[in-house]
């Protein structure tokens, strides 16, 4: 055997396929998918009993320059133009093989995916998150998996994991983006009363027949639909099914173990393995090897990403790739005690984030970012300032804002009025800390009253002139999507004045890591000599991402996930051929 200590090939299988797939997330089912479609035999494998991995419970975005959606709203971008902005956003860490294969297969692949199946996107609004920046755009890059009805799926509606349970309302009910502003204020219209109440008796039908609401939207929709779709094309699907080893011989992965049924399979791959495990965000031993210098203990990802594909693929000889900006993608959270005593991290969500009338400080209480830009970057600020102040991993950093602002906007785990109506089962949870003034709260979460008080004060005059001077909150059409036309002469500046004053602790929390297996620009995973290894792929979270550590829009992880996919099938379909040609 060549290469590492993975198991020998032999001429035993218990079972043959032409492409094995770990991992059911947007790369494992995209994967599939590609696979499926061209006349391959597939295998996925899931190591969980559910479906979807991190994805299901994502925003469903996918990044994906020059898509076809876009040209048809008419907007103006080139793969040109984003090679421009990815070259300014990457900077020294640009790797041209992976940002040449993505922009190249980005449009194709969604096209693929979409092209006879149950796979369908819509075009978002957001623009990318430094749009300002050389080569951005204020639309057209991010598109959104299309909402899906489930119970299209049957049976098999119970094998998509849902969403996080505090992202659904009423018992299971997920809520569209488009839906928000209804469910946020019910009563603000009849149109609004009108569409909550349709909602909440398709949700009541639905609850009849399964544990949760059917009509799905995000990430959610987009697993369901490449299930479904997989499914109609006869795709082999195991759950409960982990990756032990994989198997390698004369130089070629040529299958894996998989456990199944409490037994050892020993599965062939004739045309490829491909590996999309989700990357290794629950695995402390990786995150210290890898990330030792971004430490944080809390992750959104899904529990049983743990690095299953990263230690089997270096087991056989496989590279990692360390040259990133940042070994993780980032979020703000915060953390919840739940009945049972358990601690919860709480995503940044979309109700609270980046809206006019909050801001971020630090231990000291000066501000440390501008509060409107990106999860990613606020947590990227968040540890810059601990390293240039020199503060260890347990110095507190917080959200402050008012009264005002929880009850029109909500935060963290607290929903907006009427959903949250009181302040004060959340204090008595610890969750939040209130104050009378900002001194008595800055007081109560030992931070300076002095400092905490003229930071406050500097925001509120930025809010009064519409110009922060410090950060430029509001400057970019990024900010002004989370902005509020109401709220002065900088939609993102409301002042914090309303009693009580609120502090919710900011920890960081990841999203997905971003080292990961080194692949060239067909997602072949290499070895330490930068030679692919024959048979092996990786796509997802698995390999280290094409965007370096970096966050340049939404739907970075999926959008690369599901093209890197499109190029390992392509790759695997070439390379069967060529082999073909030589045999004859």
């Amino acid at each position: 055997m060549m290469g590492g200590s993975g198991i020998a090939g032999t001429d035993h299988w218990d079972v043959e396929t032409d492409i094995l797939v770990f991992g059911s997330g947007a790369g494992g089912l995209a994967a599939s998918l590609f696979a499926v479609k061209r006349g391959m035999k597939v295998l996925l494998c899931e190591k969980s009993e559910l479906l979807g991995g991190t994805t299901a419970t994502s925003g469903g975005v996918l990044w994906v320059p020059g898509n076809r959606l876009a040209r048809e709203a008419g907007i103006d971008d080139s793969v040109e133009r984003a090679r421009e902005y990815l070259r300014h956003e990457l900077g020294n860490y640009y790797r041209a093989d992976l940002v040449e294969g993505f922009l190249n297969s980005a449009g194709p692949a969604i096209d693929d995916l979409e092209s006879g199946t149950a796979v369908a996107f819509d075009l978002t609004q957001s623009p990318d998150y430094h749009p300002d920046s050389p080569g951005g755009v204020d639309k057209g890059r991010s598109i959104i998996a299309r909402s899906y009805d489930g119970s299209e799926l049957g049976a098999d509606f119970a094998l998509v994991r849902p969403p996080m349970a505090r992202l659904m309302v009423c018992g299971g009910m997920m809520v569209g983006p488009d839906e928000i502003p209804a469910f946020v204020r019910p009563f603000s219209s009849l149109a609004s009363f009108r569409r909550v109440m349709r909602r909440l008796m398709r949700h009541a039908r639905d609850r009849l027949r399964y544990r949760r609401g059917a009509q799905v939207s995000n990430g959610n929709a987009l697993v369901a639909r490449l299930l479904y779709s997989l499914r109609r094309y006869k795709a082999d699907i195991w759950i409960n099914a982990p990756l032990k080893e994989l198997i390698r011989n004369g130089g070629r992965v040529e299958g894996a173990v998989v456990e199944c049924q409490g037994r050892r399979v020993r599965v062939r791959a004739r045309l490829g393995v491909v590996l999309a495990t989700g990357g290794f965000p629950h695995d402390p031993s990786l995150r210290k090897e890898l990330g030792a210098t971004f430490s944080h203990n809390y992750s959104m990802a899904f529990t049983g990403n743990t690095g299953d594909g990263h230690r089997a693929a270096r087991s056989v000889g496989a590279a990692v790739d360390v040259e990133l900006a940042s070994p993780c993608l980032w979020t703000p959270s915060s953390l919840l005690q739940e009945e049972d005593g358990r601690e919860a991290p709480v995503i940044y969500g979309y109700l609270d984030r980046g809206r006019p009338g909050i801001i971020a400080v630090d231990p000291h209480g000066r501000r440390f970012v501008n509060e409107s830009n990106s999860y990613h970057d606020i947590i990227s600020a968040l540890f810059r300032r601990r390293a240039a102040d020199h503060l260890d991993e347990n110095a507190k950093f917080y959200f402050i804002c008012d009264a005002n602002f929880v009850r029109k906007n909500g935060l963290g785990a607290m929903r907006p009025w009427p959903w949250t109506p009181s302040l004060r089962p959340f204090v008595r949870r610890g969750y939040i800390t209130i104050g009378n003034s900002v001194q008595d709260l800055a007081r109560k979460i030992g931070i300076d009253p002095t400092m905490l008080a003229e930071t406050v004060e500097r925001h509120n005059d930025f809010a009064r002139t519409g110009v922060d001077l410090d950060f430029g909150k509001g400057s970019t059409s990024f900010n002004r999507v989370w902005g509020d036309p109401k709220a002065g002469p900088n939609p993102n500046l409301t002042p914090i004045v309303r009693a009580p004053f609120v502090a919710l602790p900011i920890l960081p929390a990841t999203l997905g890591t971003a080292i990961g297996l080194k692949t060239n620009g067909d997602a072949q995973v290499v070895d330490e000599s930068g030679e692919p290894i024959p048979g092996l792929f990786a796509c997802g979270n698995e390999l280290a991402s094409s965007m370096r550590g970096f966050y340049p829009g939404g739907g970075i992880t999926l959008g690369p996930a599901v093209v890197f996919a499109y190029r390992a099938i392509l790759r695997a379909k070439h390379l069967a051929s060529e082999l073909t040609r030589l045999d004859q």
